[in-house]
């Protein structure tokens, strides 16, 4: 079957463009292998595979940088890998207008550099910015450290170039900011796991970008006096653009020797802008956190690589977690979440990670489970996810061994709107051939 997939493929769109069989266990999502993979230079590429694969019945499965490939459910259906990477370039770029076009495939990193010389920026926050790619962040709907200020992907694409499950290309949104024309088909796409079409383009509004970067770290004696201080925070009219909350073992995970870690919970402020305003607000922060605080440290240039390595903690290569569970959750669950490291999974407790202005957070254990204790940590994590649901929020297994999948929707109960997201589904890839089975409720 291999080499009559990879013959078909050479065919439709070049054999330059097809992956030998040696390197298909790059594209391996958990146990899944796919039976072949491509990588098109264009979105005319794209097409063509798309087309083949709706007439073959095979499923598609699309990867960027490959950051989240452990996210989502175990594929249900043989299928290629479609890798958007050679989908790279700046398609247009008008500072004046503060809007960008750019390839799906290009990555985190590349546009920041691209804008950066104009001073501008698209604050997606990624983690991995280096590999993460633009496509892949929209199709995931991650997000970064600082969406307390700036919000989610999805709230500043204002276009969107994509092809369908019978290889239709077709675009929503337009290249301007006030563009209220049409369904709102960008938010329908971000976050939908590439289920409903694969994005080829994407058109950002922009932002200026701050000229400087601080951040403050403190360490409180417990849960209760960290709480009260950042909430104290949030208040001024210094607050920062992002604020997070860290338990003492996820404060040791970061791997910063400058973080004051081992004395209890850790809040970290990071603040951007023009230099003196930074510098009068970490002023400000710190005499205000200077009582109740057990440590603090002031990071200035390092700030930026601080904000990156809270993108990166659930997701670093080189210290991947063994289970990591996103907890979506209002900021007034804060409380109950850094509770939740009470949770133990095979008798080990998690590392918390929590935002404390736009709520949420994570839970990660580095521990090597044994495959024998599949079925109980798959039950734990139910509990997780029943106990983020009486928080008004949700619970989603961002990362956790092959062998605890075969137990459990890493998603969740099904939400209340699954009945429509079926008919949508259907409506836009009626064969089920992209990712088939890894989204929520098996689409």
């Amino acid at each position: 079957m291999m080499s009559n997939i990879t013959a078909q493929l050479a065919d439709v769109i070049g054999a330059d463009a097809v992956a030998d069989s040696g390197r298909l266990a790059e594209y391996a999502i958990g146990p899944f292998t796919p039976v072949g993979a491509v990588r098109p230079a264009d979105a005319d590429g794209v097409a063509a595979v798309m087309a083949w694969a709706q007439r073959a019945g095979i499923g598609v499965y699309p990867v960027g940088g490959r950051t989240l490939a452990q996210l989502g459910n175990v594929p249900t259906r043989p299928g290629i890998a479609l890798d958007l990477s050679g989908l790279n370039r700046l398609v247009d770029f008008q500072p004046a207008d503060l809007t960008v076009q750019a390839q799906a495939g290009m990555t985190i990193a590349q546009l920041d550099a691209e804008l950066a010389q104009d001073g501008k920026h698209v604050p997606l926050g990624a983690p991995l910015a280096q590999r993460a790619t633009i496509g892949g962040t929209l199709a995931t709907g991650i997000s970064g450290p600082l969406r307390t200020t700036y919000g989610l992907p999805r709230d500043w694409l204002i276009g969107v170039s994509v092809v369908g499950a019978d290889g239709t290309a077709s675009k929503a949104g337009g290249q301007v900011v006030k563009n209220v024309t049409g369904y709102d088909l960008n938010r329908l796409y971000t976050g939908s796991l590439g289920t409903l079409a694969v994005i080829t383009e994407a058109t950002f509004k922009l932002a200026p970008a701050p000229t400087e970067w601080a951040a403050i770290a403190a360490a409180f004696s417990d849960n209760d006096a960290a709480i009260a201080a950042c909430r104290e925070l949030q208040a001024q009219p210094y607050a920062p653009q992002a604020l997070h909350l860290l338990n003492p073992a996820a404060a040791r995970s970061m791997g910063n020797p400058d973080l004051p870690s081992g004395y209890g919970p850790v809040a970290i402020a990071i603040i951007g802008g023009r230099p003196s305003s930074v510098r009068r607000r970490i002023t400000d922060t710190a005499l205000l956190w200077l009582e109740a605080a057990s440590t603090l440290h002031i990071a200035g240039a390092e700030a930026v690589q601080l904000t990156e390595a809270l993108a990166d903690l659930p997701f670093n290569p080189s210290n991947p977690p063994s289970v990591c569970v996103r907890v979506n959750a209002p900021p007034d669950a804060l409380p109950q979440l850094l509770a939740m490291e009470r949770e133990e999974l095979a008798g080990a407790t998690p590392a918390i990670a929590g935002d404390v202005g736009f709520g949420g957070g994570r839970l990660l254990w580095w521990e090597d489970f044994s495959d024998a204790d599949a079925s109980q940590i798959a039950d734990r994590l139910r509990g997780i996810q029943g106990a983020a649901a009486q928080l008004g929020g949700d619970a989603i297994v961002e990362s956790c061994p092959a062998s605890v999948k075969e137990h459990i929707d890493v998603w969740g109960p099904e939400p209340s709107g699954m009945a429509i997201m079926r008919r949508i589904k259907e409506q836009f890839d009626p064969n089920n051939i992209l990712n088939p089975g890894r989204f929520m409720g098996g689409l």
